[in-house]
């Protein structure tokens, strides 16, 4: 027995929300159900339209991007099964292993991007059951789930595509290697892109790093990275100099590609014999 909660589509959510008279429009209107204590909102299509992708904020630091790809993979799998996303909220546990902190989750609660619950499912339940969420306490019973402005939001912040709006599921870019989890979405990843017209190298739409001078073996790099479609690792691109040591040349290279970037979001290392460049996600 559930119950629909505003922004998610057929959430559950049941407790004690006030009187069945008072119930904030927020979430819906409900009914009340045989259970005691329990609200269902009526069984009707959601009648809004798909919310524009939110310009991710400042407030959000890079030790939230595994969480919100949790919370994102979350509703996409959720989707898949073709369940309640609620069957899939995230314990709130998880997401403080994961890197959020209670001030993000209370932020993201507050502006309404994601919704929390205190569960009291019983095993054998088809279905996982909650209590009211309203306010920013949470408990360690307290699960997560994202709104649909706030799947926008975190599809935004991690570079994700929501094609056709949060209906029709999230897609990332081709998957590469597999080495990277943080904003792995069933089995794909998001992937910078250098443009060299502009010089500049972006994770999404944020961007890592600008060049405003010629830094040609770090651009080098970057171009046959993105000409091989960002592989986990290349060989060293840089051409034969006479009186270079190749290996140190590639080493003060890659510790540059790390350094001055605008959005830290992007890290290069060696493969430990100085002779290739792998890449992965900050997070």
């Amino acid at each position: 027995m559930g119950a629909y909660l505003a922004g998610l589509p057929e959430g559950r959510l049941g407790s004690e929300w006030g009187s069945s008279g008072d119930v904030s429009a927020d979430f819906g209107s409900f009914i009340k159900t045989e259970k005691k204590g329990i609200f269902m909102r009526e069984n009707k299509p959601a009648d809004r339209d798909i919310v524009a992708t939110p310009t991710p904020p400042v407030v959000l630091g890079s030790n939230a991007r595994e969480g919100l790809a949790a919370l994102l993979r979350a509703y996409t799998y959720a989707k898949d099964a073709a369940v309640d996303p609620w069957d899939f909220a995230l314990e709130i546990e998880y997401l403080f292993e994961s890197g959020l902190t209670v001030s993000d989750l209370r932020w993201l609660a507050a502006k309404k991007l994601a919704a929390h619950g205190r569960e009291i499912s019983d095993c054998g339940d088809p279905h996982r059951s909650f209590e009211g969420g309203g306010g920013l306490k949470f408990d360690s019973r307290t699960c997560l789930s994202l709104t649909e402005e706030g799947i926008a939001f975190a599809a935004s912040f991690l570079g994700a595509e929501v094609p056709g709006g949060t209906e029709s599921g999230v897609r990332v870019n081709a998957a590469c290697g597999g080495a990277n989890s943080v904003g792995a979405l069933l089995g794909g990843v998001v992937k910078p892109r250098w443009h060299g017209a502009r010089r500049e190298l972006y994770l999404g739409e944020q961007l890592v790093k600008r060049f405003r001078v010629p830094a040609r073996n770090q651009e080098w790099i970057l171009e046959v990275f993105e000409e091989d479609g960002w592989p986990e690792t290349i060989d060293d691109p840089l051409p034969p100099s006479p009186n270079i040591d190749p290996k140190s040349r590639l080493h003060d290279t890659i510790n540059r590609l790390n350094n001055k970037q605008i959005n830290p979001l992007l890290r290069f290392h060696g493969n430990g014999n100085g002779c290739g460049v792998f890449w992965k996600l900050v997070g």
